[in-house]
């Protein structure tokens, strides 16, 4: 297949603050540094010692044996690599979802195998690119289904049947052929696809199979797309021991009873000094409850599922969920080494963990990523670890061939079309729009307003209260947003084929008025385009780049316009 890249800025879908001056300062941000470039990345001083290195490689290829991945051969050849001292790693990952979706799951992982190869030729040693496939996570109702973009141009949502929201483990979740009616699904994903050549193909990689777990699928898929380029994929549950052990050397190591947590709130004093506010505060804000730094996996959710239960910050040390006792750091550091198996990390200590069981030299991950990695420099230097190089994420659009025509017909800058966020309109079409639909819009903002506009008096009743109503004030927006999206998809219909394209357009690029590579998955590219479609990504990927790209995509007949 034929590719043409276009480029455009990088505020194309909007920057945080924490974003703006990460990317601005680059390597010279002090909170993490940010790399623009690898020559940026310097090669880090040796962590670990060869016991440690073979007791991780070892328990890695336990785990994938187990889980009946058949490694590449150069993901193998790197993951025993990792034997060596001064073999070191690029990490990346993401939370396992439904065929592999996102699509920015499958951008990190390549980009992690761009940059390896990058530094492997600087160093003249090799690096393996490791994606962690956090299965600990919970949010089931986040990951149970993908959007695929139907014949009608409408998006359609293909989930699992009887997954409810919950919190066990999603590594602790089977999948069951009949209850998560799996030929069903599999059924809805074929009336997408069944046009392309490689829908067969597609459905057999991507869809789950009877008795795995969402992230085992995930893992699978994973290693199939791009193992052959080093990729090395890593469940937590085959590495617990260390991760457990290094954990509770984190929070108790100080000798204090609040150390890990003091240095965690500096880290967000940091922040605050420049003018920049912290993505996970500590200890909460504005009627949230503190963050989760450790989830403890009790026997609370039947069917005996473990379900995680998290650890927050307190004045003398954590509290547990529906515990009123608190507990000092070295308590809650016993209590991991005696049960290892039944501890998992919250974002703000997972990369601490994970620096201090892997040999990373940096991380790839999006902006979002960015904003709380920069709250752990002084977590990070209390613990005697560097302050790992933080890699943004490549940004990347997707256009194929219909949607380019689409754009033709219009005369539309890509560029405007994104910044529109799924609300671009023609000149044809513009003030054609219902007045109920502005309305509707107009109601939908003053009810959220007006609820959220009492959470902090009712928080003051109780914390709980003030999150609730918070809740409340986004069903509330969310299930108007419902009824505006019908009633403007009956009025395209209705407008003829013009509205048709216009449709094409936001829900191709801006699908649910968010950017494509968070809500499209890879699944229907691949069963259209079959492997070129990554061998695509891979040619055209860089290792850094801080602009956000478009990425055309041709079929080999070329463009039919």
């Amino acid at each position: 297949m034929k590719t043409r890249v276009q480029h455009l800025p990088a505020d194309v879908h909007g920057l945080s603050a924490v974003a703006r001056a990460g990317i601005s300062a680059g390597a010279n941000f002090e909170p993490v540094p940010v790399i623009l470039r690898t020559e940026d990345i310097s090669r880090p001083a040796e962590g670990l010692g060869s016991e440690e290195r073979s007791a991780l490689v070892d328990m890695m290829s336990r785990g994938l044996d187990g889980a009946g991945l058949a490694l590449a051969p150069a993901a193998r050849d790197g993951l025993e690599a990792l034997r060596r001292e001064g073999v070191t790693c690029v990490l990346t990952g993401q939370q396992p979802g439904l065929l592999t979706s996102p699509l920015y799951c499958l951008y990190k992982a390549l980009q992690a195998c761009k940059v390896a190869e990058e530094l492997s030729n600087r160093w003249g040693e090799r690096v393996v690119p490791v994606f962690w496939n956090h299965a600990d996570d919970h949010d089931i109702a986040e990951v149970h289904h993908a959007w695929q973009l139907n014949r009608n141009l409408d998006l359609q949502k293909v989930g699992l049947a009887g997954l409810a929201s919950g919190r066990t483990p999603l590594g602790e979740l089977p999948i069951s052929a009949e209850a998560q009616r799996l030929d069903a699904v599999r059924a809805q994903l074929r009336g997408v696809v069944e046009l392309h050549p490689g829908a067969d193909a597609a459905l057999d990689l991507f869809m789950p199979r009877d008795g795995e777990t969402l992230p085992r699928a995930f893992s699978r898929t994973m290693n199939e797309l791009a193992g052959r380029h080093g990729l090395v994929v890593c469940e937590p549950a085959w590495i617990r021991p260390t991760l457990s052990s290094e954990m509770a050397r984190l929070i108790s190591g100080a000798g204090t009873s609040t150390g890990l947590t003091s240095a965690l709130r500096a880290g967000e004093s940091e922040l605050v000094e420049r003018g920049l506010a912290p993505a996970i505060p500590v200890d909460g804000r504005d009627g949230d409850q503190a963050a989760a730094l450790v989830y403890q996996h009790l026997d609370t959710g039947g069917a005996g599922r473990p379900e995680r239960t998290a650890h927050r910050a307190s004045p003398g040390g954590f509290l547990r969920d529906d515990d009123p006792g608190e507990r000092t750091a070295a308590e809650v550091g016993s209590l991991i080494v005696r049960q290892p198996e039944r501890w998992s990390a919250g974002a703000l200590v997972r990369p601490l963990v994970q620096d201090a069981v892997f040999p990373t030299c940096a991380y790839v991950g999006g902006l979002g990523e960015l904003a709380y990695h920069a709250q752990l420099g002084p977590a990070r230097d209390r613990a005697g670890q560097p302050r790992t190089p933080f890699i943004p994420r490549v940004s990347l659009t997707l256009v194929d061939e219909e949607t380019r025509h689409a754009l033709g017909r219009f005369e539309a800058g890509l560029e405007d079309v994104l910044r529109a966020s799924g609300s671009f309109t023609s000149e044809a079409e513009e003030g054609t729009e219902p007045e109920v639909i502005a309305a509707l819009r107009k109601v939908s903002e003053e009810a959220s307003s007006a609820l959220t506009a009492h959470r902090s008096e009712i928080a003051a009743l109780e914390p709980a209260l003030g999150i609730t109503l918070k809740k409340t004030a986004k069903h509330v927006r969310i299930s108007i947003e419902k009824v505006i999206d019908k009633a403007i998809r009956v009025h395209q219909n209705r407008a003829g084929k013009g509205a048709r394209q216009v449709r094409r357009v936001n829900h191709t690029l801006m699908p649910r008025n968010t950017p494509q590579e968070r809500v499209l998955g890879p699944f229907q590219f691949v069963a259209r385009f079959g492997p070129d479609f990554v061998d695509a990504l891979w040619r055209e990927l860089p290792a850094t780049s801080t602009e956000h790209m478009v990425l055309h995509l041709e079929d080999d007949a070329g463009d039919q316009q």
